[in-house]
């Protein structure tokens, strides 16, 4: 009479097919073979639906097919099963980027280059989302410089039966200017991280981004609030190069920072 296989047998077994299948699935993807690939992340994911390597790459090749929606699933089902899954995270990023929604697609890619600054394909994430944000706010302002430039026109025809307005003289530098100038010393690099947070939370459509479970300018703020407490305390570490101070921070506010 045969031995009945025990439980551990039978997951081990199921575990080698499913990494059979996925290992045959990835060479059908190099030679882009992605509807083979994807029949393939299938089956494995019949055997174990909540296998994670199946799950991660079967959102890849979603991507490659053309349906970030579907991408998208998988990855947040990944995440659901380990919450702190460095390849899920990014391909929630590339999903949520290949669906247009860049402003959360940049919270998460901000997110995997916290958890591994090491790794390039975060930094480079960041990079043309980024991109994608300023090229769409661009388009909104070039329509409405358009407009002004098409109202200017209309009213240059019309009749000059009034004076004209003299041009305003260029002020001088303001505390402002200056201030900018100082937050360039003090903050480095990061000081156009914290340029761009501020135009983001300014930015009238960041309210259709927020939803109950991703509230984006919480986030955004937050990093600005840091990035403020970081200038305050290299400010009087070189006082000599910046403003004077509006207010001290306390120490346990300047430990925190680092």
């Amino acid at each position: 009479m045969p031995r009945k296989k025990s439980v551990a047998e039978s997951m081990e077994e199921i575990d080698g097919k499913i990494k059979l299948l996925c290992d045959q699935s990835y060479n059908h993807m190099k030679v882009q073979g992605y509807d083979k690939a994807l029949r393939g992340y299938n089956k494995a994911l019949d055997l174990n639906c909540q296998d994670l390597n199946a799950l991660i790459a079967r959102s890849r090749c979603y991507l490659c097919l053309g349906e970030p929606s579907k991408a998208l699933t998988d990855a947040e089902t990944a995440l659901s099963v380990e919450k702190s899954n460095i390849r899920a995270l990014f391909q929630k990023a590339e999903s949520l980027y290949y669906l247009g929604q860049f402003e959360q697609s940049l919270m998460y890619f901000h997110r995997g280059l916290r958890a591994r600054p090491e790794l390039d394909m975060f930094r480079l994430g960041v990079q043309k989302t980024q991109e994608a944000i300023e090229n769409t706010i661009g388009n909104t302002k070039a329509h409405q410089q358009a407009a002004i430039a098409t109202a200017r026109k209309q009213k240059s025809n019309k009749p000059l039966d009034q004076t004209t307005p003299a041009a305003p003289r260029k002020s001088k530098a303001t505390k402002a200017d200056v201030e900018r100038r100082n937050t360039r010393k003090l903050l480095g690099e990061l000081c156009v991280d914290k340029q761009y947070l501020e135009n983001l939370l300014n930015d009238p459509n960041l309210r259709r981004a927020d939803t109950n479970t991703e509230n984006i300018s919480v986030h955004a703020k937050e990093a600005v609030e840091f990035l403020n407490k970081r200038q305050e305390f290299w400010r009087q570490q070189r006082p000599c190069t910046a403003l004077p101070l509006q207010k001290n921070l306390k120490l346990s506010e300047i430990a925190g920072l680092f």
